[in-house]
């Protein structure tokens, strides 16, 4: 087990048991609200972040967090208690001593037990356990200098298992999924952005951080990819393909997922049962159509929608949709036209393959296409597929190469922009493009 992971079990152990410790303690008369308050602060603690890995930030920054999460609570509590007791003062200075002890101490025990979890931690790292593996691209002389610092402090938990020359980079693929590699710093000797292009191509799909040195920042100053500094020991490195989105918004986006996909299920549901029967009568062939697509990090998946074509429409093999395309059934234009051909895809979204609003989940065939003749395409891999995203309510669907290049522009758009706010605008949008049937094929 790596000590990421360890360190996030161990956080959400220890807090629930430092939050009832408190609760308990302090409020013994509404103990049987113990479990309903401990699980009040866990999804609290989960949407602000405290779930990510801390293990390697600044102790004063991690107890920060907890105090500065600890207050805002503290005064939403606050304004309650002063909302009930506007006319009985004494009533309100007593509540307040009270729970300002038990904000005080669920503070102060989340905090210890954390920097008691890290002290420990650490401890395990220094003995070579439980370190990231990483590897380090081009052997020059700031690669060696990247490598004794990793080996000279094995605290950072970061493990150099090799160091890959400029012709071994195609080996690449293989050595991150065999060996479990979690990040990659670029350190080659040439500062091209054709070489950085070269490497991404390789690494860009897999579930991996990729870092640059410092001196090759210039060129990522080109790159259409979402960039963002990080310090490692006191050196700078630049992580490219760093999805935007903080983690308490994650949390809500995937509650947000499954709370539209059960309603929108729910009230469609008449719709749907007529396109069931609309198809069944208009053409020979299944009502729904399922096809093996691609998904985060490359991971295939399938994925479920209303038949709109006839069951031999890729006898010639997998092509494009394009306008007038004769595949289409009569019940097909309409569907299409008003994407309701992609509402079972909701089911989808409900396991986990997708979610409500990301790039457009594609084929395996047209991927390996794709990823040799456009820079970055497979950067969309980086991000769970949409059912609407920014490039479907942007553009219209795909009809050639040039398409995929515009859309592809808006999905590193959405990777480098990815908010709560933009997903609802995503959303909003989308009952538009519903509504008009525009960009339909």
């Amino acid at each position: 087990m790596r000590a990421s992971t360890l360190e996030k079990i161990l956080f959400m152990v220890f807090d629930c048991m430092a939050n009832a410790m408190c609760f308990v303690l302090l409020f013994p008369k509404y103990a049987d609200l113990t479990v309903f308050a401990v699980l009040m602060w866990f999804l609290l603690f989960l949407c602000a972040g405290f779930y990510r890995r801390w293990l390697l930030d600044s102790r004063t920054a991690h107890v920060m967090h907890i105090l500065k999460t600890v207050c805002i609570v503290y005064c939403f509590a606050v304004a309650m208690v002063l909302g009930h007791h506007a006319l009985n003062i004494h009533g309100f200075f007593n509540d307040i001593l009270g729970i300002t002890k038990y904000f005080f101490f669920v503070w102060f025990a989340v905090s210890s037990f954390r920097l008691l979890i890290c002290k420990i931690l650490r401890i395990f790292l220094n003995n070579g356990w439980g370190a990231d593996c990483i590897v380090l691209l081009g052997n020059t002389g700031e690669t060696q200098e990247y490598s004794h610092l990793f080996h000279g402090n094995p605290q950072l938990g970061k493990k150099v298992i090799g160091i890959i020359e400029e012709n071994e980079y195609p080996d690449l693929p293989d050595l991150i999924k065999k060996r479990n590699v979690q990040a990659i710093v670029i350190a080659h000797r040439s500062s091209s952005e054709k070489k950085i292009n070269e490497i991404l191509y390789w690494v860009a799909h897999l579930p991996v951080q990729v870092y640059l040195v410092p001196n090759l920042w210039e060129c990522a100053k080109n790159f259409k990819t979402s960039n963002q500094p990080t310090l490692v020991h006191t050196i700078e490195l630049q992580e490219l393909f760093v999805l935007n989105l903080l983690p308490w918004q994650a949390t809500i986006k995937r509650i947000m997922d499954i709370a539209t996909a059960v309603f929108l299920l729910i009230t469609t549901s008449p719709l749907l049962l007529l396109t069931a029967i609309a198809i069944k009568l208009d053409s020979k062939g299944p009502i729904f159509y399922k096809q093996q697509r691609v998904g985060l990090y490359s991971r295939p998946f399938t994925i479920y929608k209303f038949r709109s074509m006839y069951s031999d429409a890729e006898k010639d093999g997998p092509q494009w949709a394009k306008k007038n395309d004769s595949r289409i059934t009569k019940v097909g234009k309409i569907i299409r036209k008003y994407r309701i051909d992609e509402i079972p895809q909701l089911l989808c979204v409900l396991k986990g393959d997708m979610s409500m609003v990301g790039p457009r989940p594609e084929r395996d065939v047209f991927i390996e296409e794709l990823r040799k003749t456009i820079p970055f395409y497979a950067s969309r891999l980086k991000m769970k597929p949409g059912l609407t995203g920014w490039a479907q309510v942007r553009h219209h669907y795909d009809n050639d190469i040039e398409d995929v290049k515009i859309k592809l522009g808006y999905d590193i758009y959405y990777l480098s922009n990815a908010s709560i706010l933009l997903d609802i605008q995503i959303l909003i949008r989308t009952i538009y493009v519903v509504l008009t049937g525009k960009g339909a094929q």
